[in-house]
């Protein structure tokens, strides 16, 4: 499969060697200097899958124009929330092909449903509290990580008593509040853990990144499936169905 890469920082770098070793070729290292919406059509022909890890800002027009070429686009980028509806409208209109998620770790998503089924059963136990947190590298822009607001858009959606996100992690948390906190450190590649605490006990489960190889392999396999599949997927919902073999 021939997969081009949008952003050539150091996770464009790691899905570009998971590509090869997966053996898949990489025809384009689209840049911030060579960018996409300038050159695309200079390689259509050679292009199977786009897969962009460049900048939220960039984002829009990066899919829209690869969704005009007709070429899939895996969406790694995290932080263009803001663009969200717009953005699955273009491609709607356009017929095209987007895979998108807050994280491409398949471990990760085995924690997010660990994280489900924790969360249903503490929904009957009131005595347990939750709460979020993660680490990462002290350069990462957004906050908190769009991990932990899908881990935290979980825990609201099998407890009832929690209907709110608290961020920043400063002053009193209301009953109803879930609590995100968020550190930036060293070279830390994404720590993402939840605490369920009682006076009794904690139970604590946590995803920890040893370094990007995990978010780029699932990258590039979602890349591969855009050979199977058209029109917009979380990568969620594929890891659950395809992978992870979980009902939807």
């Amino acid at each position: 499969m021939n997969i081009a890469v949008i952003g050539y920082g150091r996770f464009g770098k790691e899905i570009e060697r998971q590509a090869v070793r997966l053996g898949h070729t990489v025809p384009v290292l689209f840049t911030s200097h060579y960018p996409v919406v300038r050159h695309l059509q200079e390689h259509t022909g050679r292009i199977d899958c786009c897969i962009d890890v460049s900048v939220p800002a960039a984002v829009l027009s990066n899919v829209r124009t690869c969704a005009d070429a007709g070429i899939p686009v895996v969406l790694g980028t995290t932080g263009w929330q803001q663009y969200h509806t717009e953005l699955l409208e273009t491609v709607r209109d356009r017929n095209g092909t987007l895979i998108y998620g807050s994280n491409f770790s398949v471990g990760a998503h085995i924690l997010f449903a660990l994280v489900r089924a924790a969360a249903a059963m503490a929904d009957h136990l009131p005595e347990y509290d939750v709460s979020v947190s993660e680490v990462h590298h002290r350069l990462k822009t957004d906050s908190p990580s769009g991990t932990a607001l899908t881990i935290a858009r979980e825990i609201l959606s099998h407890m009832s008593r929690k209907s709110a996100i608290h961020h920043p992690d400063t002053g009193p948390i209301r009953p109803h509040e879930l609590s995100i906190s968020s550190s930036r450190i060293g070279t830390v590649p994404g720590t993402h853990s939840v605490l369920f605490h009682s006076a009794a006990d904690e139970i604590e489960l946590v995803h920890r990144a040893h370094d990007r190889s995990g978010f780029a392999a699932g990258a590039v396999r979602a890349a591969e499936l855009t050979a199977e599949i058209t029109g917009i997927h979380r990568f969620d919902d594929l890891v659950r169905e395809r992978f992870l073999h979980l009902p939807s």
